[in-house]
């Protein structure tokens, strides 16, 4: 198991856009999808409401699995699964957490682009996020281990 801490870690981090993260229910079924994120001080916020599922599933369940492709770096072939505790927050996440989703989705290179090409698709994400009828909230991920994985 790598510790959070390894450079290969990091680079999977840098280099990937979105997480999945894997959730068992409170009836024990795996549920798994797709979430976007950043790092800060060592955790992973990943956007999401506190009515969600993962975010449900993760009250009685708070060991999580993330799989990072690094769709962005040079790793073909691999894929890192981290090893969590995840915890879920109420609100919006701090001003440095949002500065950094802000730097990573909509203003870094061709982030904006994509975002307008996308525009017919706003409806869908404002729909999943509809499903916050408790409120806006985020997902807190402290990472305890990892490893690389070869893709199928």
């Amino acid at each position: 198991m790598l510790p959070p801490s390894a450079p290969v870690v990091a680079d999977f981090l840098r280099g990937s856009m979105v997480a999945l993260i894997a959730t068992v229910s409170a009836k024990g079924r795996p549920f798994m999808t797709p979430l976007w994120f950043v790092v800060d001080d060592g955790a992973l916020y990943l956007t999401t409401g506190t009515a969600t599922w993962t975010a449900r599933n993760v009250v009685p369940h708070p060991e999580v699995a993330l799989l990072l492709t690094g769709e962005r770096l040079t790793h073909p072939g691999e894929t890192l699964r981290l090893h969590g505790t995840a915890t879920i927050q109420h609100g919006l996440p701090p001003w440095r957490v949002l500065a950094r989703i802000a730097a990573k989705y909509y203003v870094a290179p061709g982030g904006l682009a994509v975002e307008l090409a996308n525009a017919r698709k706003w409806g869908l994400r404002a729909r999943y996020y509809a499903q916050v009828k408790g409120g806006a909230g985020y997902l807190r991920v402290v990472p305890t281990g990892g490893e690389v994985l070869r893709r199928p």
